[in-house]
């Protein structure tokens, strides 16, 4: 009877340390500072890391979409995406002021990625220089010429476009770098009318150097 009382001691003690046990290990699991060898560790700052870059591409996303607007296509999407990913990747001011004045000037972002593609300032220079797109030497497309001989505007007109049909504006409102071309231009115009010569006040608003609006009273 004696040995038994003895036994069940021990397996009482027994297990009341393995429960210390147990509960000191799981403790020290949550607390535990991963080694960055540790397989663990990698998979844990992997899952950030894939975390990290879906939210930044979800971001880049809706940026595209915001420029482009809530009717865009999908590649429409994907190919501004990319456009605004090495939008970000332009270094010094130099580089800035090139692709920006360039940029109204170009078709499409397929274009505007083909130029920030290339690794130099002079190989972007051979490139516009292949899209007539030269200094001030400027070729616009057959439409856009048409109107500016029509002494008119329309959307999707750069500024020296809008120069050449209109003339120098009387006044020019600038948002933000004037580098990206966000502005606002207006004109004041004696026309005739039925009473005679009245002022014609006109804006043009531009976004990235390109007419996205005009209004005239």
């Amino acid at each position: 009877m004696e040995q038994t009382k003895v036994s069940l001691e021990f397996y009482s003690a027994f297990s009341v340390a393995m429960l210390m046990s147990a509960s000191f290990f799981i403790t020290g699991c949550v607390g535990l500072e991963r080694s960055n060898d540790s397989g663990y560790a990698y998979r844990k700052n992997e899952n950030a890391q894939v975390s990290i870059e879906s939210d930044r591409r979800q971001f880049q996303r809706e940026a595209a979409r915001m420029e482009l607007g809530e009717i865009s296509s999908e590649r429409a999407l994907s190919d501004r995406q990319v456009l605004l990913r090495h939008e970000k990747q332009l270094e010094g001011k130099g580089e800035r002021e090139q692709y920006y004045k360039a940029k109204p000037y170009l078709k499409n972002d397929s274009e505007r990625v083909a130029l920030l593609r290339l690794n130099s300032t002079t190989a972007r220079d051979r490139y516009l220089s292949t899209k007539g797109i030269d200094g001030d030497q400027i070729t616009h497309p057959p439409e856009i010429q048409a109107l500016i001989e029509q002494n008119d505007i329309g959307a999707g007109m750069t500024r020296q476009a809008v120069k050449e049909a209109w003339g120098a504006p009387d006044d020019v409102e600038i948002a933000g770098n004037p580098m990206y071309g966000n502005e606002k231009w207006k004109y004041s115009e004696q026309v005739t009318s039925s009473d005679g010569y009245m002022t014609e006040k006109r804006t043009v608003v531009f976004e990235s150097g390109l007419v996205v609006g005009w209004e005239t009273r």
